[in-house]
């Protein structure tokens, strides 16, 4: 199980970016039926897991909440008090239509300033491993192009290297034209847009696709469709009422 610097630091929160049947993640946590959307729900008591459409889930009590992944961002958020905390499953349809200034909403909305969140983004596909289509890239820049209007965008032409020396080979380029992502900047892209600043963010730099087997990769699967499915599971909780 890995752990984020910023949030451990918080006093009352427990939180952890593991594997779905490892033993250290908490019993009972509270799952979305997630669907790729921009919704964020409150916990609510009784609430079954898996079972309530959204891709975010905040709360201020002390039960865990988590996300799923297996190459999108897993978005962990936590008050500084340590009072309010919220998961995000991160994949590109919900980071476009709004997910994290929605959850970034949530605490705002009982009076938690940007100021005063930490965030952890857990491992996701990097750019060294995330191709996409120009398609792809026309469409994003077009509904996009503000977050960068100044900078730099999040993709290149060329694939570049991994961050951390890989144990798996990324893939080689299947299409013309395309470009490698960088899913998690585009996600700090828009915590800052949110108000957050990136001293305030903490982002791994485990590549589920090629940082290690025991990670899990939606696209190194389709790649290698023998290798058997498994899924990170991303969770948080306040460790007292």
């Amino acid at each position: 199980m890995q752990q984020a610097d910023n949030l451990g630091a918080i006093p009352g929160i427990d939180h952890g970016f593991c594997s779905i049947d490892d033993p250290l993640r908490p019993e009972a946590v509270f799952i979305c039926k997630q669907m790729h959307s921009a919704s964020v729900i409150e916990w609510q008591a009784g609430a079954v897991p898996n079972t309530v459409e959204a891709d975010g889930v905040y709360t201020g009590e002390p039960h865990p909440i988590a996300v799923i992944t297996a190459d999108c961002l897993p978005i962990l958020i936590a008050a500084t008090n340590g009072e309010k905390v919220a998961a995000v499953h991160g994949g590109w349809k919900g980071l476009q239509g709004g997910i994290v200034a929605n959850a970034v909403q949530r605490f705002a909305d009982e009076g938690i300033a940007v100021d005063q969140l930490r965030v952890a983004i857990g491992p996701s596909i990097k750019p060294c491993c995330y191709e996409v289509s120009e398609g792809f890239i026309t469409q994003f820049q077009a509904d996009q192009g503000h977050l960068w209007l100044n900078g730099r965008a999040p993709w290149s032409a060329a694939q570049p290297a991994p961050l951390l020396p890989p144990e798996i080979a990324p893939p080689h380029a299947r299409q013309a034209g395309s470009a490698w992502f960088d899913l998690s900047g585009y996600g700090v892209m828009l915590l800052q847009a949110a108000g957050i600043r990136r001293e305030q963010i903490e982002v791994s730099k485990v590549c589920t696709y090629c940082t290690s087997p025991t990670f899990a990769s939606y696209r190194r699967r389709t790649h290698n469709p023998e290798e058997q499915k498994t899924l990170i599971y991303s969770w948080i909780a306040r460790l007292t009422d």
